[in-house]
């Protein structure tokens, strides 16, 4: 995967669910969403996890590639937010058939 952190991983901290929680808010997610979206996003493998910490962190914009998929193509071409990529990111390495099939169904 390539991907460009302003700070090396290490220095990252560890995000809180309370924090996680704070950043689905602020995208706009609906309640009843928060938690189930909150024990995906705390599951998330762990280059994907890097990636997202450094986005919530810095608002940098990664250059996470999973095969043909890139954070940026989800986010432009299927104007995904930014939560919502990165759980598709981690959907497809974890799923990488499965979620590729589904994300090429919704390309018309």
């Amino acid at each position: 995967m390539n991907k460009v952190l302003p700070m090396p991983p290490e220095t990252l901290k560890i995000m809180t669910r309370d924090r996680i929680i704070m950043i689905l808010c602020s995208q706009e997610y609906p309640e009843f969403m928060l938690e189930q979206t909150a024990d995906k996003l705390e599951r998330l493998v762990p280059d994907v996890a890097k990636a997202f910490d450094v986005w919530a962190e810095y608002g940098e914009t990664p250059s996470l590639a999973v095969g043909e998929w890139t954070y940026s193509k989800l986010t432009e071409k299927f104007n995904m937010r930014p939560v919502a990529t990165f759980l598709a990111l981690d959907w497809l390495i974890r799923e990488p058939e499965k979620a590729g099939k589904a994300l090429k169904r919704g390309i018309k």
